[in-house]
């Protein structure tokens, strides 16, 4: 099997697993905020039947404060649960991404993306610094002459290509599918303004 398939299948399943753990997480957040919502209620009625004459414009308040409260605490309840399990999610995920880069599948990958898209001549091959070592294997991958560079900005792994005029570059980095994967996931979910 490919390993851009298993790639892709991989976050094709990690995406469903992100779901399923979040829609799991809203339903135990908005079922405790339902559970605080009826104990707030039936805590207030119990108020509001002794004091009926004399405090109820005080209960009512008083009520109105608590329902305020305890819906805020429950929504921050689900957001916390929420971001703690996105943040989990993405940090295996991106464990996972550097266990493929130091697994023997990688540097066929990177290959691959060289010999499937051919860069032009006089290209520049940007690599992070630790994969400078397949230089030599990579300039093989490619048909025409092309330099090979070091990326700071390249984390994971992957490489991007610059053009010979340095006007256009691929970006075929891990760092940026998963930087694209978490913002896609923000914004598909709405999470933080992301449907903006």
């Amino acid at each position: 099997m490919e390993t851009n398939q298993k790639l892709t299948r991989f976050m094709d399943a990690v995406n469903r697993s992100t779901d399923a753990e979040i829609a799991k997480a809203v339903r135990e957040a908005e079922q405790e905020a339902q559970a605080l919502l009826e104990q707030a209620q039936a805590q207030c009625r119990a108020e509001a039947a002794r004091e009926i004459t004399e405090q109820k414009a005080a209960i009512t308040a008083k009520y109105q404060r608590r329902m305020s409260q305890v819906g805020y605490r429950g929504k921050t309840s689900l957001l916390g649960r929420r971001q703690m399990l996105l943040m989990q999610l993405f940090s295996d995920l991106r464990e996972k991404l550097t266990a493929f880069v130091q697994s023997e599948d990688y540097l066929p990958w990177l290959e691959k993306l060289l010999t499937k898209q051919q860069p032009e001549n006089g290209a520049v091959i940007l690599l992070r610094e630790a994969d400078m070592k397949y230089q030599e294997q990579l300039a093989k991958a490619v048909s025409v002459p092309c330099t090979f560079r070091i990326d700071r900005t390249i984390h994971v792994g992957g490489l991007s290509v610059l053009s010979a005029d340095g006007r256009r570059c691929e970006n075929h980095t891990l760092d940026e599918a998963y930087a694209a994967k978490l913002r896609n996931f923000y914004r598909d979910h709405k999470i933080d303004g992301g449907e903006e």
